[in-house]
């Protein structure tokens, strides 16, 4: 029982959004909560100095020998890798090897992009009626030349250090804020038509407990609270975001993003009555977006196929938005793994191969969004400054810091190929 209620104070931190060089709000869990969210992990070594290293990283561990040629091929819906780009620190559009080496390996394996950071409110329009498209557009252009696509993330996020300058300052009355929000979504998500397959329209509006998040005069005094819901004086900003977001975009997937949805009952229970009430006003949302920032022995397999279940019970797509599972969990009191062994690794690779495994038996093929993992190689991952800075070993994503193959990278091969966990 400690251990569960350690998770979920973990995974109530967890918010979405940042590479892990970047500022963060409060600290988040297995799923991304009020943190900068490893949304756009960094990919890139460290000189010591908190920059990046241009140069080749030294071998760090046990690596798997592929016998595929592109993970993407595997499947017929979207995987994707989460990145940080713009003037972030560890782009992947950065010059030099270590960017060459990174980009090389996300065109061989992976066909979506999210941003981690880049494309959230105060990057794209901070100072009212000033709309700042460069770094997003730069983005594009890559995928776009490499034949991915790009999912957006994310429309509209509760977590202050990301809420832009026009939001903060607003003194006005309901009527004006929201009139206001569907300018900025509805302005962005035309920019965007055409470019962006999905949305993140609005992430985390909700408590572990089911109850919205509720308002705050100051944003940064409670990162359980919304500024979205004060200045609207209630939850109307969500519908507000959907009808924006597909008036801006008609042909763009809507999604709702959250952590702590399996098995958090009173949350998903709270999405999915929000969910049935958009359906019944004809409020336009196409899926659900797990972020799944969970752990090898947690939350069950059992559960996470019965929370994929009730998605797709109301006809709604189920994305994996922001996947990632580090071989130690760092709330239980205790380390299972000293290190990244063969033992480990094998153990990761089974938790990845039945999460997806899972994803595919749930969900069918005509609702699967794709499934994303947060981060490319493990010394990037968000978790780590975060939960694991006693040195416990996190690694956490599919790639050694060298950029070699990890058994994790063919556990989700496996699945896609429906081969045994």
């Amino acid at each position: 029982m400690k251990t569960f209620l350690l998770l979920l104070v973990m995974f109530s931190l967890a918010g979405c959004g940042s590479s892990s060089s970047d500022p963060l709000d409060t600290p988040g869990g297995p799923s991304n909560g009020n943190a900068t969210n490893g949304n756009g992990a960094g990919n890139g070594n460290s000189n010591g100095n908190g920059e990046p290293d241009d140069g080749p990283a030294e071998p760090t561990g046990v690596t798997a020998e592929l016998d595929f040629d592109h993970l993407h091929a595997l499947a017929d819906f979207p995987v994707g890798i989460a990145v940080s780009a713009g003037g972030e620190s560890r782009s992947i559009l950065r010059s030099g090897e270590r960017g060459d080496q990174e980009r090389a390996v996300i065109e061989q394996h992976f066909n979506q992009l999210t941003a981690g950071n880049i494309m959230k409110m105060s990057y794209l329009h901070n100072q009212w009626g000033s709309y700042t498209y460069g770094e997003a557009n730069a983005l594009r252009d890559y995928v776009e030349a490499e034949g991915m696509t790009l999912h957006g993330h994310a429309l509209l996020w509760h977590s202050c250090y990301q809420v832009p300058q026009w939001v903060r300052d607003f003194d006005g009355d309901r009527d004006t804020f929201l009139d206001q929000l569907t300018t900025h979504i509805q302005t962005v998500a035309a920019e965007f038509a055409g470019s962006v397959e999905s949305w993140d329209v609005v992430n985390e509006a909700f408590l572990d407990s089911g109850e919205y998040r509720t308002g705050i005069e100051n944003c940064w005094n409670d990162g359980d609270a919304s500024i979205f819901y004060e200045r609207a004086e209630g939850p109307g900003y969500l519908e507000t975001a959907f009808l924006a977001a597909r008036a801006g975009d008609p042909s763009a997937d809507l999604y709702y993003n959250d952590f702590n949805l399996v098995p958090n009952d009173g949350k998903l229970a709270a999405v999915l009555d929000m969910v049935d009430d958009f359906q019944a006003r004809d409020i336009p949302i196409d899926g659900i977006g797990f972020q799944m920032h969970i752990q090898l022995g947690w939350p069950s397999i059992n559960n996470i196929r019965a929370s994929f279940e009730q998605v797709v019970e109301r006809g709604l797509k189920v994305k994996i938005t922001e996947l990632d599972i580090p071989i130690n969990n760092p709330f239980s009191g205790q380390v299972d793994y000293e290190s990244f062994t063969q033992a480990a690794a094998d153990a990761q690779r089974r938790r990845y191969c039945q999460v997806v495994e899972a994803y595919l038996e749930a969900v069918p093929e005509t609702l699967r969004g794709g499934v994303t993992v947060w981060g490319l190689a493990d010394g990037d991952s968000w978790l780590i400054d975060h939960f694991f800075d006693d040195g416990v070993e996190a690694r956490p994503l599919l790639f050694n810091d060298d950029l070699t193959p990890k058994p994790a990278l063919m556990g989700v091969a496996d699945a896609l190929r429906e081969r045994d966990c």
